[in-house]
């Protein structure tokens, strides 16, 4: 699928193998040393977690929610602006370090366009259904790193630290980046925290299961709209597994969608740090901040 420049409506056509009348895919579970990975990377205190993985259980600590709440304050809406005032499509991304922003690089494809970019934190429901006091950050052209939408469609960019209401983007935590391999394995359910159709946070919980994990990229059957763009996938740790980007269309049939695909997250860190060892200033710096 060919993504527009610039035009992150047109991103994410999406209507999943339950919309779109599809069948169900065969999973087969990963090889053994990448579940042998998985399991080492679940917290001690979780009992039942493999057992969730392997889909022989549904019963989760109670801190399961706190955790994914506490996840979800990096994720934000990014807007991007004509002029600098007309709004011209959004997307979604989310906080890896202090003042450093994961999305999609057909969300923000360069440096220039960076500098017309917004996001807006705590765009969501509170708990009696009002909406929260937001805030809005301005994104910068200090630190830039991207790699082209036709190849792992990722852009690193740089946020002002605080607002013009003193608003501290430090309240709103990060979404730490692992290197490792073996995050998530076939069959294993996942979550996105995005902003579909560029609307309030919402969250695409568990009803999906990843399909593939084949080369740079793994397809799941989550569902997304146009905004999702730039959205973490994430295990039941609440740890990135891959970065959403774009919808898998059907083989031979034209506007159906039969999964969704996003970028690993090891892939992406592995890029970042082949252009740092070769110069690359912004990603030297990049490394830096995320303490690769």
């Amino acid at each position: 699928m060919q993504v527009k420049n610039c035009d992150c409506r047109l991103c994410d056509f999406w209507g999943g193998e339950r919309r779109a009348g599809g069948h169900p895919v065969d999973v087969h579970w990963d090889q053994p040393e990448r579940l042998k990975v998985r399991r080492g990377l679940i917290p001690e205190g979780d009992e039942t977690a493999f057992e969730r993985i392997m889909g022989t259980s549904d019963i989760f600590p109670i801190n399961f929610l706190s955790r994914g709440m506490n996840a979800a304050k990096a994720v934000c809406k990014v807007q991007l602006y004509r002029g600098g005032q007309i709004p011209a499509g959004a997307g979604s991304g989310f906080l890896v370090a202090p003042n450093l922003l994961l999305t999609n690089n057909h969300v923000v494809r360069s440096r220039n366009m960076a500098g017309m970019a917004k996001v807006i934190f705590d765009y969501a429901i509170t708990d009696d259904f009002s909406l929260g006091h937001t805030k809005v950050f301005t994104v910068t052209e200090d630190v830039f790193f991207t790699s082209p939408g036709d190849e792992l469609d990722y852009s690193f960019v740089s946020i002002e630290p605080s607002n013009n209401e003193s608003a501290q983007l430090s309240d709103f935590g990060f979404l730490k980046l692992m290197a490792q391999s073996g995050k998530a394995v076939k069959g294993e359910p996942v979550s996105i925290i995005h902003h579909p159709n560029g609307g309030l946070k919402s969250l695409s919980l568990r009803n999906s299961r990843i399909l593939t994990t084949q080369g740079d990229f793994i397809t799941y059957t989550s569902d997304t709209e146009p905004g999702s763009s730039g959205a973490p996938v994430l295990n039941d740790q609440w740890l990135p597994v891959a970065l959403h980007h774009r919808s898998v269309p059907h083989a031979s049939i034209r506007n159906r969608w039969v999964a969704n695909r996003g970028i690993r997250i090891s892939s992406i860190l592995s890029h970042l740090q082949l252009h740092a060892t070769k110069g690359n200033t912004d990603a030297l710096r990049i490394v830096g901040l995320l303490n690769l």
